[in-house]
């Protein structure tokens, strides 16, 4: 993936390493970023206590900055299991005791912070996604009034109530921001500003931060007794669209970012050997659905397909979405991975160079997922189902760890 970053200092000037981050105001959206190119990692910029956890695209990220992660809540078995295997220091609410395990909705904060052997104020961050499909463009957008999940995010402000943390992140669709959920946003602002800590709310698109994929989300972070800054893109989509972007800032940034990383960069960085593990799974092809997508170029969808050679539910046009049945572009960022991202009829999913939908290790790496992580479940058996909807419904560790770095700057700062 391209990282480097090109520097508009001069030779003399760029011998001279800047002693804090530089922040830059943008009236415009309210916010303000903060340049994280020049972060130093750390061994331990303090722990961290993860909510809604998944399979650790959050934490994968906020360790790789610094951050150390102590316990996770995660209602889902398989999700469990795959941090399990991965990172067994990582410790998993898991109490038995007529509950179900990792149900958030029955855990007190100071139940977490016993397992985590800390005490209110001493974690540097709480993180966590709730489920995003009360608020999703995709569905029924129920919001808060979804009798399964939409009401979720009052529990992350139990927690943050109950640890103190010193700094939080909150990760949901963009959807989150529709009028109609509007209430949602402002509720937990208040209550974030009750408890002192300033807040500052946005949609990131993971791509400008190194993730090869489009992938827009509501991001809420939290800073004690200050107003926090997001981390200043390292990548965008072009230097005319930077130049735009620069402008709406107080001051120019002393760099111009990468451009984004591409789904055939990522592809073809692969190793192969990674296909032939057991959480690399694809979906088998019939003859006719590989005809069909033999005569889709990239960028295009079903929609170029002669009539009889579409299903029956395609010729009615009831399938109108712009990305179903589509081919991905190669020089391009991949469109959001879905949790069936693997399924070409699920979305602009089929490979941009085979006659095929991604497979799950595809769509971890476009995910930003390291190569070496696993993906597991309960039963030992490998199911597409289970690790498309762990990938699909993960946080991109690279964005996270562009968050994790933008905080620890302003953490370390307040703590002065």
């Amino acid at each position: 993936m391209t990282s480097a970053l090109k520097k508009t200092d001069s030779p003399a000037k760029s011998k001279t390493r800047r002693k804090t981050a530089e922040v830059f105001d943008c009236p415009i959206k309210g916010n303000s970023y903060i340049d994280i190119t020049e972060f130093e990692n750390k061994k331990n910029l303090g722990w961290v206590i993860s909510l809604f956890t998944g399979a650790g695209g959050m934490e994968i990220g906020l360790e790789n900055c610094g951050f150390k992660t102590s316990v996770c809540v995660e209602i889902d078995g398989d999700c469990r299991e795959t941090l399990r295997q991965n990172r067994p220091s990582w410790k998993l609410f898991e109490d038995h005791n007529n509950r179900k395990p990792g149900d958030i909705r029955n855990i007190k904060p100071s139940e977490i912070l016993k397992l985590a052997g800390l005490k209110p104020g001493d974690v540097a961050l709480v993180t966590g996604g709730a489920p995003c499909q009360p608020f999703s463009n995709i569905g029924k957008k129920q919001g808060k009034d979804d009798p399964r999940n939409g009401d979720l995010f009052l529990e992350f402000v139990k927690i943050v109530k109950g640890v103190k943390p010193r700094a939080f992140i909150f990760e949901n669709v963009a959807g989150i921001t529709q009028a109609k959920h509007a209430e949602v946003v402002e509720y937990m602002k208040h209550q974030f500003d009750g408890l002192g800590y300033g807040i500052s709310f946005d949609i990131l698109n993971a791509a400008d931060y190194g993730v090869p994929q489009q992938r827009k989300r509501f991001i809420m972070i939290g800073l004690l007794g200050d107003k926090p800054a997001f981390p200043l893109p390292t990548h965008f989509k072009g230097t005319q669209e930077w130049k735009k972007f620069s402008l709406s800032l107080k001051g120019m940034p002393t760099y111009v970012p990468a451009p984004w990383n591409t789904v055939a960069s990522t592809l073809k960085s692969m190793d192969r050997k990674l296909f032939k593990r057991r959480d690399c799974l694809g979906m088998q092809h019939s003859e006719e659905m590989k005809k069909r997508m033999g005569l889709i170029k990239q960028g295009q969808n079903f929609k170029v397909l002669p009539m009889n050679m579409r299903p029956k539910c395609w010729q009615t046009g009831k399938h109108q979405g712009h990305d179903t049945f589509g081919r991905m572009e190669a020089d391009k960022p991949a469109p959001t991975i879905r949790t069936a991202g693997y399924n070409p009829t699920k979305g602009k999913y089929i490979h941009p160079f085979e006659d095929r939908g991604l497979n799950t290790a595809e769509m971890s790496a476009l995910q930003s997922f390291p190569a070496e992580w696993e993906f597991c479940t309960l039963s030992g058996r490998p199911s597409i189902v289970s690790i498309g909807r762990q990938i699909g419904n993960a946080v991109p560790p690279l964005l996270a760890e562009a968050l994790g770095k933008a905080l620890a700057l302003q953490i370390k700062k307040s703590s002065k």
